[in-house]
């Protein structure tokens, strides 16, 4: 532990209101799930479950692959990173919605086929599996949906965190990226078989304005707007300095540079031209303050790209996908900062505090808490003791294997210790701080719930999950 300094600062918050619009997201979603069983209902799709078992069941079923199809472009709009939204909730609840919507979807798809082939089944006196391979072969866009619903259950299998981590993240992530034909394959079925989707002008054209917005939106952010801002600013790799084994900062130039809407604690999706490969975008930190001409980002080469990344040159052009993130300075509310970093981590946290001391805006105390496994060189180290030297900063390391008797997110050490206990133990002024967090989402999730224990609001508790 290192003891601060006595450096002066200046007695000024930035204080932002919070946004509310998490709270409309829910209600919003659940207000398109009610206007398509409207639609359904107004089809006159009510009298068919009276109708007997087959005709119960098909209708039945067509509900499930009306509410499946709108989520799905909901589930579609939530990661087409529209800045607003981005904004307003950030990526981890963003993502939170995506994991939500997408199981759901894939749910009622399931029991929209199965459903749909049992009521045929029933009305035609034949065995499901017959009937299934009837609608199937015959009936017009039923074969391309069920190739979608294959792809959609392939992505749902392989986006459970158990199957994630046996997978690389360049396989997963292109696994994932065919929802979108998967989306477009379901299209032609609920055109040409689809009755609900054609059964009034108002449902034609509330199907359509759902496709149309969530096509736009994935062509506009996803790619329209990152190949804009790449040929604006044309980033290319001025340096490569090794941190720490494994670890690395690349600092990217380009013109224009202090025109883009960029804070400390965001993130990018990068691509390095370096040859095969390079199409592959990950994600990484600012591991530094903004600077008008540079940002610098640091990362582990560990990975599944690690080769190719740790072989970047100077003069390498880098296509950017980004801002991103709601870690940033404006979020803070107290006079005080405390920043907890499990491993990598620090690449985010450590632009935040360098810009606190900076603009001199920190009326309280700023501490720095590293978590790491095991002694030996710590990555931006050089930074770090730059800040305890010039900006006062606090800073507490914790080293060891993890607990096993208390909180997961200690040191064995200090396993006698509960969460919230350890939480005021390390950080005495804990009430007068706002608390930012970033590492691995099990350690940030296990941090963030000691810390609402310890009676930090949710106002004053800021997260980054690195995760995928």
């Amino acid at each position: 532990m290192r003891p601060p300094t006595d450096s002066p600062r200046v007695a000024t918050i930035t204080r932002v209101r919070r946004p509310t619009t998490a709270a409309l997201v829910p209600l919003a979603a659940g207000a398109t799930v009610l206007v398509v069983v409207a639609l359904w209902a107004a089809n006159g799709n009510v009298a068919e479950l009276a109708n007997g078992p087959g005709a119960a069941l098909t209708s039945f079923g067509r509900l499930c692959g009306l509410v499946a199809s709108d989520l799905l472009l909901l589930q579609v709009l939530a990661m087409a990173r529209i800045p607003w939204a981005e904004r307003a909730l950030g990526q981890d609840a963003i993502a939170r919605w995506h994991r939500l919507l997408g199981f759901t979807s894939i749910t009622l798809m399931l029991a929209h086929a199965v459903a749909v082939a049992l009521g045929y089944s029933l009305l035609d006196g034949i065995g499901f599996w017959p009937e299934a391979w009837t609608l199937v072969t015959t009936f017009p866009g039923v074969l391309l949906a069920t190739a979608a619903l294959a792809l959609f259950i392939l992505i749902a299998v392989t986006s459970v965190r158990v199957a994630r981590r046996r997978m690389r993240y360049e396989s997963w992530h292109l696994l994932h990226l065919y929802a979108y034909l998967g989306a477009g394959l379901a299209l032609p079925h609920q055109l040409w078989t689809g009755a609900d989707f054609l059964a009034s002008p108002v449902a034609t054209a509330y199907w359509w304005t759902l496709y149309g917005v969530a096509l736009a939106s994935v062509l506009v952010f996803r790619v329209g707007r990152p190949l804009l801002r790449s040929r604006r600013h044309r980033l290319t790799v001025s340096e490569v300095v090794p941190e720490a084994p494994g670890v690395v900062s690349v600092l990217l130039t380009g013109p224009r540079l202090h025109e883009l809407p960029v804070e400390a604690g965001q993130f990018f999706v990068l691509r390095f031209r370096t040859g095969p490969g390079w199409t592959r975008g990950h994600p990484f930190s600012l591991s530094a303050a903004p600077r008008p001409d540079a940002l610098r980002f640091t990362f582990s080469i560990r990975g599944d790209d690690g080769a190719r990344l740790a072989g970047v040159a100077p003069g390498t052009a880098v296509l950017i996908e980004g801002p991103f993130g709601r870690l940033v300075p404006a979020a803070r509310t107290r006079p005080g900062m405390v920043a907890l970093a499990g491993g990598m981590g620090i690449t985010p946290l450590l632009s935040v505090l360098q810009d606190a001391a900076r603009r001199g805006d920190a009326a309280g105390p700023l501490t720095l808490v590293r978590r790491t496994g095991a002694e030996g060189p710590l990555p931006l180290e050089a930074d770090v003791e730059a800040l305890v030297r010039d900006g006062g900063l606090r800073v507490v390391d914790l080293v060891g294997r993890r607990s096993v008797t208390g909180t997961s997110w200690l040191p064995v050490q200090l396993g006698h210790l509960s969460g919230p206990d350890a939480l005021r133990t390390i950080v005495p002024d804990l009430d007068s701080c706002d608390v930012y967090v970033a590492g691995p989402a099990p350690w940030v999730d296990a941090v963030a719930a000691d810390a609402r224990a310890a009676g930090v609001p949710r106002s004053s508790l800021h997260l980054e999950r690195f995760a995928w």
